[in-house]
């Protein structure tokens, strides 16, 4: 059986570790960012929209980079028990607690739709901060306009295209069976952008691992022949959900 290498297309600061997880569950992993993580343009405007979070606010944490971000720009950011904290992952939950000791909900489907689910199970629901990056999350953009909920979106971070040494695509060239981790769209826009055009028409033929029911339509748009959807941007979950299928 011929083996599966996967495209960790996660950013540079955090490839390594996740690369690891996945050649801990027996895949062998190329590295190549799609996506270069940085604080946002506008710091002086953010920071007043962290700094006017009211105690009644549901507030959403998209990544780790949201969280980290967010209190690198603001560290004074006090969420209590009385806030309503949502997290897009455990990884996330795990990386807020180091700065608070609110109570954290995470939801099961770890990406927009189920943060979308365990919203609808919350009652009171009037003010919404999203803090994440430019772009992205329209489901919970649009499910918050249907059900005339006050939505706030705080760009903590952005996203940008890397630089990436061209070694990579001589790697790709190499393997027969490759799986793409797809964990936001910005990922497989970049990576068509950052791909060879031989090499992008070869990807198009492999397997692209879907974080989101969102994400996997992308893929579909781009011409992507085999498309899965983990339903979850967490390496461990997205390995093993590889391993069992």
């Amino acid at each position: 059986m011929t083996e599966t290498t996967i495209l960790n297309t996660r950013p540079e600061f955090s490839s390594q570790r996740t690369a690891q997880i996945f050649e801990n569950n027996g895949f062998s992993v190329i590295n190549l960012p799609c996506i270069a993580i940085t604080v946002t343009n506008n710091p002086s405007e953010i920071i007043a929209k962290l700094n006017k979070i009211a105690a009644n606010d549901t507030l959403i944490f998209t990544s780790q980079h949201a969280v980290t971000f967010a209190y690198q720009l603001y560290p004074q950011l006090k969420l209590t028990k009385e806030h309503t904290v949502i997290t897009v992952g455990t990884k996330t939950a795990e990386i807020l607690e180091q700065y608070s000791h609110a109570d954290i909900w995470v939801p099961e489907k770890q990406n927009s739709r189920g943060v979308i689910e365990l919203l609808r199970n919350l009652k009171d629901i009037q003010n919404i901060k999203l803090i994440t990056a430019a772009n992205g999350r329209e489901e919970i953009q649009n499910y918050a306009i249907n059900k005339l909920i006050n939505l706030e979106q705080v760009n903590v971070y952005q996203r940008k295209l890397p630089h990436v040494n061209s070694d990579v695509f001589k790697q790709i060239e190499q393997t027969n069976r490759l799986v793409i981790i797809a964990t936001s769209i910005s990922i497989i826009t970049n990576l068509k952008q950052l791909a060879p055009k031989a090499i992008w028409q070869f990807l198009k033929t492999q397997t692209i691992a879907c974080a989101s029911q969102r994400i996997a339509r992308q893929a579909l748009k781009q011409g992507f022949e085999n498309i899965i959807n983990t339903q979850s941007a967490n390496p461990l979950q997205i390995a093993q959900f590889l391993s069992k299928n």
